[in-house]
């Protein structure tokens, strides 16, 4: 399994409502955002977990095409998109690790007193940090 995966995508958007988000080297697989929606995190998604599936299956992955081989209608883009697959392979087994944590004995005194859990509000702190939902 390698770590990063770089895969075009094309972006058509022949449609009056929606951006249709098709992937040519898997078959012309395709999945459609609304216009205004970031289509770079909705093609991330999409094409980490088709990447997630095919490895699942034990299946090789496709050979990345050359963007000058694809062709592309007047209301088509083609761009290309990188994928991380150690961030997508964690959120999808999710995956914990043990950190150790400095904080105030006063800080300390009243969080226990009012029973919260510090790994529960630690990562809603740092998904809300880091604009993950």
């Amino acid at each position: 399994m390698d770590q990063n995966y770089t895969y075009p995508v094309i972006l058509d958007f022949s449609e009056e409502e929606y951006v249709d988000l098709i992937f040519p080297d898997f078959n012309n697989m395709m999945t459609s955002v609304e216009k205004g929606e970031d289509y770079v995190a909705a093609s991330q998604e999409f094409l980490a977990l088709t990447i997630l599936d095919i490895e699942s299956d034990k299946k090789d992955l496709p050979e990345r095409s050359d963007s000058d081989k694809i062709p592309l209608t007047q209301h088509q883009q083609i761009f290309y998109i990188n994928i991380w697959m150690p961030y997508h392979r964690s959120k999808v087994k999710e995956v914990y690790v043990k950190k150790t944590l400095t904080v105030p004995a006063w800080l300390d005194a009243l969080a226990k007193n009012n029973n919260l859990n510090f790994s529960a509000v630690l990562v809603k702190a740092l998904k809300k940090e880091l604009n993950i939902k």
